[in-house]
């Protein structure tokens, strides 16, 4: 799957910078991908279904679409997956 399939992006949300740096570097719209720690900071390994249901709440993830997520860590380690809503 190429990155023009994903239509948007949840990141565990470890700081502005570095997930700003992330989407710059894999060159993923800004319309895309979701930043917003200033409400609830780095809640560790809850940023992501908190940031998902923040998506969902907002309407920026609609039924169909496919969402990467991907959270990472201490220690290079990481994963990831695509839901399809």
């Amino acid at each position: 799957m190429k990155k023009e399939h994903i239509d948007y992006y949840v990141f565990h949300q470890a700081n502005k910078f570095m997930l700003n740096t992330i989407r710059k570097i894999c060159g993923i719209a800004k319309e895309q991908f979701y930043v917003r720690i200033e409400d609830t900071g780095n809640t560790t390994s809850s940023t992501i279904p908190i940031a998902l249901k923040q998506c969902l709440d907002g309407h920026k993830i609609q039924k169909g679409q496919r969402v990467m997520i991907a959270g990472f860590g201490v220690g290079l380690s990481w994963a990831a997956t695509i839901l399809k809503f």
